[in-house]
């Protein structure tokens, strides 16, 4: 799928974590029976994953009233001065169906994907750090069926490129399709990929000594409690910030 995999990026502004990003349980070890030795991450770390175990891979219809909170409180701590305008759409094909009536310039002009991309992380020098991340970055990709989802975004996609060949289109056509949804999927944020990277990122921050209410953490936080409350993608337009 043509999604833009920058880094994610770290904002600038405090947010509380009492309250506002529910409580924090970390037990000795929460998690899935299947993972093990996962001792050595950051209690922080392993309730994140604990929590993602519990999302599964049966998602419910998104908490909007939640979701839009969480939206335009990143925002917020992003350093945006507008609030940002949301657009829902029942499921990804509704938003592929709406993007496309853009035409392929327009979506050009749109640029890349970058609402939850801000900051880079900082790159450790610790290799120990790195892995301990990586590690953290597999397992939350397996607990939050981020290949599932990405499925679940390449469908309609997929879609239309076979509906355009089924109908005969000239190899024209069948270009400018695949081209229109390789440009919304430059557009597109899978927040179950999001949502790992944010997990991995705590444990990367935490292990190079960043405090767990830290502003960095914080952000990352947002991100995850996004997808944890049901927003399964969203594409960046100019006029609005579409969520499914």
């Amino acid at each position: 799928m043509d999604i833009d995999r920058r880094q994610l990026l770290i904002g600038s502004a405090g947010i509380a974590l009492a309250g506002a990003l529910g409580p924090v349980h970390a037990g000795p070890n929460p998690l899935p029976p299947g993972i093990v030795d996962s001792r050595h991450w950051h209690p922080l770390t392993r309730s994140l994953l604990d929590r993602a175990h519990r999302i599964g891979r049966c998602r419910a219809a998104p908490d909007r009233a939640m979701v839009e909170r969480a939206i335009q409180q990143f925002a917020y701590a992003s350093g945006n001065a507008e609030r940002p305008v949301i657009k829902w759409m029942d499921t990804p094909s509704d938003a592929f169906d709406h993007l496309s009536q853009f035409g392929l310039d327009a979506l050009l002009d749109m640029g890349t994907a970058r609402f939850w991309r801000r900051l880079r992380p900082p790159v450790p020098g610790d290799a120990r750090a790195f892995d301990r991340a990586f590690e953290v970055r597999m397992t939350a990709n397996d607990l939050l069926a981020v290949d599932e989802q990405d499925r679940l975004l390449m469908t309609p996609k997929l879609r239309a490129k076979s509906q355009a060949i089924s109908s005969n289109a000239s190899d024209a056509e069948v270009f400018q399709v695949r081209a229109v949804s390789s440009q919304i999927g430059w557009l597109e944020t899978s927040m179950a990929d999001v949502a790992a990277e944010a997990v991995s990122n705590v444990e990367l921050l935490l292990s190079l000594g960043a405090p767990e209410r830290s502003v960095a953490i914080d952000h990352q936080l947002w991100i995850f409690k996004s997808y944890e409350h049901g927003l399964v993608a969203t594409w960046e337009t100019p006029g609005a910030l579409i969520c499914v």
